[in-house]
């Protein structure tokens, strides 16, 4: 210990002496401290030898040193005028020490130009494809068939690296090819991986196919995993038992989706007017009612929820109420682009309280309760 003692103390007197001291290599020096981590004393050492000699190599040790630091700006900064075109003059440690800086900084660009040099150079690194091919599933600049043809080339040669065919499952995802999504997600439960998000992406894919047993298995599970916390696996837990018609469960869900939900207007509508769906399907019509009311507190002009109250009213025997309804239904379906769909819903109104003699654009509103 004590001989170890003396070892440092006499390394920090050789290093403090030789500073500024003539015949000296500072860059020797600055590599020893590196090797130790020591980034200010390298960095002292290595403006030395840059002042002496002002060799490319001493620049990108430099920008070793300001990697390290967390300084990124100064990093590429000073790394980018000595990288070479594309970065030929850089090894790989240093490619990844710009691609990481640009990431650093949110520069996305620079992060894929640097990414794809990586991925030239070394076809196989796992951590690259992925992160490059976050950005184009991510980024509104780029496209998910960009996230696809990148891991899939990886995928040819290593077909069980997860974070990649994470990313190839949410291109397919991305790119609505929902079949592929979801053999791509079920080869990453068989690897281990039940994160909540690759059960949850299942669970989204499924849905989309129409396959709601198995959607509901997989949200049911994500909500498990999330400890009943997330919204939207509770939602969409409740929508898949809603078109499943196992209604009481649909109701449970949504009713705790709800409840956990923070202030968001349009969350709590769609999540509304799906319990308003479930009730009515129960023929529990006051029910459903009072579900549709709160989701048209968020989105007063949804033609379908004012309908559907007037319909609910009707068939719980408030004709009075079922009546102002389909009024207010009519006052805004003047404004309304025409469908089949609508001008059945208008002809259902109209017979119940007739043809309305309103100025277009003037709308009755819904009866406060």
């Amino acid at each position: 210990m004590i001989k170890k003692l003396m070892m440092i103390f006499l390394f920090s007197a050789v290093t403090v002496y030789a500073a500024g001291t003539p015949g000296v290599d500072s860059e020797a020096l600055g590599d020893s401290c590196l090797e130790m981590h020591d980034t200010f004393h390298a960095l002292m050492y290595y403006n030395e030898a840059l002042a002496a000699d002002s060799s490319a190599e001493v620049r990108r040790k430099i920008a070793d040193c300001y990697y390290m630091r967390g300084e990124y700006n100064r990093c590429v900064e000073t790394m980018l005028p000595v990288a070479g075109p594309g970065g030929d003059s850089l090894n790989l440690k240093r490619l990844r020490e710009m691609f990481f800086s640009y990431k650093a900084l949110d520069n996305r660009d620079r992060q894929i130009s640097w990414g794809n040099a990586i991925i030239r150079r070394c076809p196989l690194d796992a951590e690259i494809t992925a992160a490059v091919a976050a950005i184009y599933n991510t980024d509104s600049v780029y496209s998910p068939s960009n996230a696809r043809m990148l891991t899939a080339r990886y995928l040819e040669t290593d077909s069980t690296c997860i974070p990649v065919l994470r990313q190839y499952a949410d291109s397919q995802f991305l790119l609505e090819n929902f079949d592929d999504a979801i053999s791509a997600y079920r080869r990453l439960l068989a690897l281990g991986d039940s994160t909540f998000n690759t059960v949850y992406s299942l669970g989204m894919s499924y849905m989309q196919d129409s396959l709601y047993a198995d959607a509901r298995m997989c949200f049911l599970y994500a909500v498990q995993k999330s400890g009943m916390k997330n919204v939207g696996s509770l939602y969409r837990l409740g929508v898949s038992c809603l078109e499943l018609d196992s209604l009481m469960e649909a109701v449970a869900f949504l009713n705790i989706a709800y409840q956990r939900l923070q202030p968001d207007g349009q969350t709590v509508y769609a999540i509304k007017r799906a319990e308003g769906e479930a009730y009515y399907k129960m023929e529990s019509y006051w029910n459903a009612i009072y579900s549709w009311k709160d989701a048209l507190k968020h989105n007063n002009y949804s033609l379908a929820t004012i309908f559907n109250i007037a319909q609910a009213y009707g068939l719980a025997g408030n004709h009075k109420e079922e009546k102002n309804y389909y009024r207010s239904f009519l006052s805004l379906a003047v404004m309304a682009e025409k469908n089949d769909t609508l001008n059945e819903w208008i002809k259902q109104a109209e017979a119940v309280v007739g043809k309305l003699d309103l100025p277009k654009g003037v709308y009755i509103n819904p009866p406060g309760d």
